[in-house]
């Protein structure tokens, strides 16, 4: 099956129905071209209200474990599984930006590591930590896609 439909509440609360080609699923994001605007989006699996295709093409993927449902959908908590490293920006913003992060749930790191799930990579990231991280498969995230994952739950396009 090419396309998936489903019912969405995003970390504010809003409920919507999405529709998603060329997906894959890795047990916490479901991925795709979105069809409302054709961009490719990932979507957080225990964000999914209901799915609407039928057969329900997700029924044999097993729910994500490391990712609890949110109680209160307008703050999100990540899982303190997801590890993220910030690197480039000023100590300030650093600090202030690991706060954030931290009160979501994620565990910080200073070092690239294959269990790290994100780099945050400000305007004086070296190139050779985002070319290790990249490497391993590290997603690459500047502040706005950090604000966006952290207010919506979603990873950014």
């Amino acid at each position: 099956m090419d396309v998936v439909r489903f019912v969405y509440e995003d970390a504010k609360g809003n409920v919507s129905t999405r529709e998603v080609a060329q997906w894959a699923d890795d047990g916490w994001q479901l991925k795709g071209i979105c069809s409302s605007d054709s961009r490719f989006k990932t979507f957080r699996r225990d964000r999914i209200v209901e799915v609407l295709t039928d057969p329900d093409p997700l029924v044999d993927m097993q729910r994500p474990t490391h990712l609890a449902p949110q109680q209160d959908p307008s703050t999100i908590t990540l899982s303190p599984s997801l590890e993220i490293l910030f690197t480039g920006f000023p100590k300030a913003r650093r600090t202030a930006l690991e706060g954030y992060a931290s009160e979501a749930g994620m565990r910080l790191r200073k070092t690239v590591s294959k269990e790290l799930s994100f780099v945050c990579a400000g305007p004086n990231a070296g190139p050779t930590k985002l070319r290790k991280a990249q490497g391993q498969g590290v997603a690459v995230l500047d502040e706005a896609d950090l604000v966006w994952l952290l207010e919506t739950g979603e990873m950014p396009e």
